[in-house]
């Protein structure tokens, strides 16, 4: 047995309180987690995990091991986390979620073409505005929108955001220019993103004020078929400043109210903050962040 190994596959453990989870972010099989923990178990001569069939727990004893384990291994990554890692910690999955967009997009394309020297390196790419969780979504790396990154992230803020209402000229020219936002949503066709908690679209925020849709012509949970309806001439929306900025300079949208202001909300890259992240964790971590911030959107 290998005692570093078995230390820090128990902090995971101790983490995710899953075996099978343990397993895929070390990227080895279940039984190597079972067997390794049985071993370590042994050697200490304590119960570290209360477990059947369906799920685990720590026992009193590994409740009191883990945050001397812990420790350990902090000391241990200062001592020889600069050193050269082997080609066995760049291979695996690496778990991101990030909202839906063409700029996500864009982004994951950058990314794919960087990690061309990691070949075993693999990325499950998940969109979506459902929020996904660490655990049990097992999520290695987010992008989210929101104002403020929440206490157990390492985050990096990428740039802020910007959704004016927006329209297409020929629409503009079709069914005419709103007097206001309260005109706007009383008189014109609009489109908006489905909230699915309620079924319902989301209210659009504009000069720090709510203003409740409630009735849509186009509904989707998707904000790149939002951009295609708009660009179809067929409704008014509120969507990304980053998913519009080439159809501004082509002259295929335009902004409806150039001087209101949306609700600004920021992007953050972030990861859950661990005592153990896998080296392969980190080399995607630092390659979005690169990209995010050597290639902004305006």
């Amino acid at each position: 047995m290998n005692r570093l190994d078995a230390l820090k596959y128990f902090v995971v453990a101790a983490e995710t309180l899953s075996f099978r989870a343990t397993a895929e972010r070390f990227s080895v099989s279940p039984q190597v987690i079972t067997r390794v923990m049985n071993e370590l178990e042994s050697e200490l001569g304590e119960q570290l995990f209360k477990r059947n069939t369906r799920s685990i727990r720590l026992s009193d004893f590994g409740e009191q091991w883990l945050p001397k384990a812990e420790q350990f291994l902090q000391q241990e990554q200062a001592l020889f986390g600069a050193l050269k890692v082997n080609d066995n910690e760049l291979s695996g999955v690496v778990r991101i979620t990030a909202p839906p967009s063409a700029y996500s997009d864009w982004v994951l394309k950058q990314l794919l073409i960087a990690l061309t020297p990691y070949p075993d390196i693999r990325i499950d790419w998940r969109t979506g505005f459902d929020v996904l969780k660490t655990v049990e979504d097992q999520i290695d790396i987010g992008v989210r929108i929101t104002q403020s990154p929440e206490d157990n992230w390492i985050a990096k803020k990428i740039r802020m955001l910007n959704e004016p209402i927006v329209a297409s000229p020929k629409l503009i020219e079709r069914v005419g220019q709103p007097e206001n936002i309260a005109d706007l949503v009383a008189r014109f066709p609009l489109g908006s993103l489905l909230n699915s908690k309620t079924n319902r679209p989301w209210a659009w925020y504009v000069n720090d004020e709510l203003i409740p849709i409630y009735q849509a012509d186009v509904v989707t949970d998707d904000t790149k078929a939002l951009l295609q309806a708009v660009l179809a001439g067929r409704i008014f929306a509120q969507l990304p400043h980053m998913d519009c900025q080439h159809y501004f300079e082509t002259g295929e949208l335009v902004k409806v109210f150039p001087y209101s202001e949306s609700q600004k909300w920021a992007y953050y890259l972030y990861r859950p903050r661990q005592t153990i992240t896998a080296k392969r964790v980190l080399l995607v971590y630092a390659l979005l962040e690169q990209i995010y911030l050597s290639h902004r959107v305006a």
